[in-house]
């Protein structure tokens, strides 16, 4: 293949979206997930789509300060990344990537203290990983649980979601 410049190939590349979150529990282990409003029955991560010029580190950062009210002392040390994620696009949506990083053990103290942004999420809650799975999908809850396990063994997992079920929210 001949070279083609960067002003001409760009934009014949596929496209996609990044988005950066926080994977927090309590001092016992059990997964905070907040209730978005956008989506029904959707529980999520604090995190969110990468402004431009943002890297995930600093977008996780920022999304978590939006979403809880504040950004707690786990998050001053180094970034702890937990899980590279891949969703294939999704029409309307485009092929997505995703960084988890590891947020740390929330004091009950931390976790009383979450003020929700009213404009992007209804509730929060910890529940164990089995309370989690009769209320989660099952796209949701492989990412728990993985979040988890990479968590538990230290190792960064990578993660491939499967095409979305009809539907199904997340």
């Amino acid at each position: 293949m001949a070279f083609v410049p960067p002003k001409q190939f760009v934009p014949t590349l596929p496209h996609g979206v990044s988005y950066a979150g926080v994977f927090f529990t309590d001092r016992r282990d059990r997964p905070l997930l907040l209730t978005s409003v956008h989506h029904p029955g959707e529980y999520q991560y604090p995190g969110g789509l990468l402004d431009p010029g943002e890297d995930p580190w600093r977008c996780a950062l920022r999304e978590t300060g939006e979403e809880i009210g504040f950004v707690p002392a786990s998050l001053d040390d180094a970034p702890r990344l937990l899980l590279l994620s891949f969703t294939p696009p999704e029409p309307p949506w485009p092929w997505k990537i995703g960084v988890t990083f590891d947020g740390g053990r929330l004091t009950d103290e931390e976790i009383e203290r979450i003020t929700l942004d009213p404009a992007e999420h209804s509730g929060h809650a910890v529940r164990t990983v089995e309370d989690w799975s009769t209320i989660v999908t099952p796209r949701r809850l492989r990412t728990l649980r993985v979040s988890l396990c990479a968590r538990r063994t230290g190792r960064a997992e990578y993660l491939v979601s499967e095409p979305r079920v009809p539907g199904e929210n997340g």
